[in-house]
């Protein structure tokens, strides 16, 4: 045999070598679901979706990894999905049709770190959903609800500071950089300084991952859109199909207003725009909002009964609006305050908050 098919042959049995190595088995057990449909999403592929049959409340999963890799799963039409990290190997799955919190995943390293993680925190979310179902029945009772908001945020706080905590006890896991991607974007307004510390607690293998470089982005992002920094441009169109940019409000302190019509803490929010909106235009104040709506109809009926007679444009995109993604948004209501070079001034300003910060530039 001449030396070139000894080196193909070589090469062929290095990469089916490496194909098997990073082979994954998963068998799965779901109680009570004889028969049926699973969903497997993988994290960054959102739109590649693998089905799989359940038979005899049996399933077998096969896959090719190059890392440990997140998942969301789909039990069916009113099953709440729930988030499992696959690695290469034999992987079992265990899941009670109807119980959001009976999966168990065993056979991974990286899921048993997250599983671990979402066990430390399990009695915290516990309590805030009681808290939660409390609320449901006492809705229309101001004074309680405000009692329960109190307490809710206290143990929000809580479950915070014990994710943070596992965060930097588990840096050498790329687990973690899952877990610290949504421990960031739980956040009502995270700053860069807060990903950086996070960024750099994980190791330097974990920063290399998939969810690593997602941080390194998302690191990125916060600091384009810092205070001190110019706020990116871009253009939308009006109720009217006009473009608008966000170029355009230069020369005027401009508030850059996140927000939707479906969204009630928006809608409870624009009273207090309104009414900053009422006292400062005179002065020299401008907004912008942008919706995050998808139906048109209901953004220009939400315009008309919220009273909001400043500039409003949409992508009609949901989430999926790239401006949103732009500004590093992921929850709202959420703003930008803007000086008339736009540079960002002030961020998620609410209430007296922004009341204030508007009466210290228009004194």
């Amino acid at each position: 045999m001449k030396k070139s098919g000894i080196v193909l042959l070589c090469m062929v049995g290095f990469f089916a070598c490496k194909q098997e190595k990073n082979t994954f088995t998963l068998d799965g057990h779901i109680e009570r679901m004889e028969a049926g449909e699973l969903y497997f999403v993988q994290s960054g592929k959102e739109n590649d979706i693998d089905t799989v049959k359940v038979v005899n409340g049996r399933f077998v999963y096969k896959g090719i990894l190059t890392e440990p890799t997140v998942y969301m799963i789909n039990f069916g039409e009113n099953e709440q999905p729930a988030f499992a990290i696959l690695e290469p190997g034999h992987l079992t799955l265990r899941y009670e049709k109807d119980n959001s919190r009976s999966l168990r995943m065993q056979g991974g390293k990286e899921q048993t770190i997250y599983s671990n993680f979402m066990k430390a925190c399990e009695p915290t979310i516990n309590k805030m959903d009681s808290i939660g179902r409390v609320a449901g029945e006492y809705e229309y009772d101001s004074i309680i609800m405000k009692q329960l908001t109190v307490l809710f945020n206290q143990y929000d706080a809580i479950l915070r500071d014990e994710q943070l905590a596992f965060i930097h006890q588990h840096s050498n896991d790329i687990a973690t950089a899952f877990i610290a991607i949504n421990y960031l974007n739980a956040k009502q307004s995270t700053t860069s300084d807060e990903v950086q510390s996070i960024y750099t607690t994980l190791s330097q293998r974990v920063q290399q991952t998939f969810y690593g470089k997602k941080l390194a982005s998302l690191l990125q992002l916060k600091k384009s859109t810092d205070i001190g920094q110019l706020a990116p441009d871009f253009t939308l169109p009006d109720i009217n199909n006009k473009p608008i940019s966000l170029s355009s409000f230069k020369g005027n302190i401009t508030l850059l207003d996140f927000w939707a019509s479906w969204c009630s803490p928006c809608r409870a929010e624009n009273p207090n725009v309104v009414k900053a909106y009422k006292k400062y235009h005179p002065k020299g104040l401008e907004i912008l909002g942008v919706s995050l709506d998808s139906k048109k109809e209901n953004w220009l009926q939400a315009i008309a009964q919220d009273q909001l007679t400043w500039t409003q444009v949409s992508e009609l995109s949901g989430w999926d609006g790239k401006v949103a993604a732009q500004f590093g948004i992921q929850s709202i209501p959420s703003n930008f305050l803007l000086d008339k070079e736009g540079r960002i001034i002030g961020k998620d300003l609410r209430e007296a908050e922004l009341m204030n910060k508007l009466d210290e530039l228009f004194k």
